[in-house]
């Protein structure tokens, strides 16, 4: 997944919560679930969540930081993230794709600006009259 390469993790969720009552072996499985899990964008078959952990994927659904649905797994906070991330990230997008065609747009009408002769262009210049002129010629 390219646009959204990363997901928040909470430290003092990771010690004081659930997952702290596992072993290490079993924190080391969970963590490449998550992030196996979230490269997939959320979307993982059971059957191959059970061939990345093969020794604990029992375990962790067992305590229920992972949870079986239908024929996928599902981790509820990446679940909520992600949905979370990638509404931030598509408004974003539409954002930029929206000021894209905006900066185009005035791009195009300050060309035709250019084009258009300037009604004022000797407007600025320093009127002499002839008197003055016959004055300085002398």
């Amino acid at each position: 997944m390219t646009d959204l390469p990363w997901f928040k993790f909470n430290p003092n969720q990771w010690l004081t919560g659930t997952i702290s009552f596992l072993s290490l072996k079993q924190q080391g499985s969970f963590m490449k679930v998550v992030c196996y899990y979230w490269s997939k964008e959320c979307k993982v078959p059971f059957e191959q969540y059970k061939r990345i952990i093969p020794d604990d994927y029992e375990s962790l659904i067992k305590v229920g930081i992972v949870k079986q649905k239908n024929k996928n797994i599902v981790i509820d906070w990446l679940d909520k993230q992600y949905k979370e991330r990638k509404e931030a990230h598509n408004k974003r997008v539409e954002s930029g794709r929206k000021g894209g065609k905006h900066s185009l747009s005035n791009t195009k009408a300050l060309r035709k600006d250019k084009n258009i002769k300037d009604k004022y262009e000797n407007d600025n210049v320093l009127k002499v009259s002839d008197e003055v002129k016959k004055l300085l010629t002398k």
